[in-house]
């Protein structure tokens, strides 16, 4: 068996066998780690299984993409993300106590502040103040 990984982490995994008789191995695709559903591409004389990009032989056939097999990725489940109202905007004072920044939850379900640092690192100790009251 062999892995071939991309840059977006799906990776392309072949399993191939010889049965007596057969000029050549008998092969089965299987995509790994992809949101995306498998397909094939021919770019000029190059045949590929997307995405990951995983080249074919110049004499191998595209496969039929219902023998790619597609394992999607694990996606954690939301059971760790605190129990947060996402209509609510929770008020949260700056160190200094001189501002109020506003602490709400996104359509993706993760924690978004309007303070400075959140919009430079994508994280702040208001989050943090609001996780730990929750």
């Amino acid at each position: 068996m062999e892995f071939y990984k991309t840059q977006d982490m799906s990776r392309v995994m072949i399993s191939e066998y010889w049965d007596r008789g057969l000029k050549k191995p008998i092969r089965t695709y299987y995509l790994h780690d992809s949101i995306i559903p498998p397909f094939t591409m021919s770019l000029g004389s190059k045949k590929y299984i997307m995405p990951g990009w995983y080249e074919l032989d110049k004499n191998e056939e595209l496969p039929n993409i219902k023998d790619i097999k597609h394992i999607m990725p694990n996606i954690p489940n939301k059971d760790n993300i605190p129990n947060i109202d996402s209509y609510k905007v929770y008020k949260v004072l700056s160190s200094k106590g001189d501002k109020e920044y506003d602490v709400n939850m996104n359509i993706s379900g993760s924690l978004e502040c309007s303070c400075m640092g959140y919009g430079f690192r994508r994280k702040c100790r208001h989050i943090e103040e609001v996780k730990s009251l929750l």
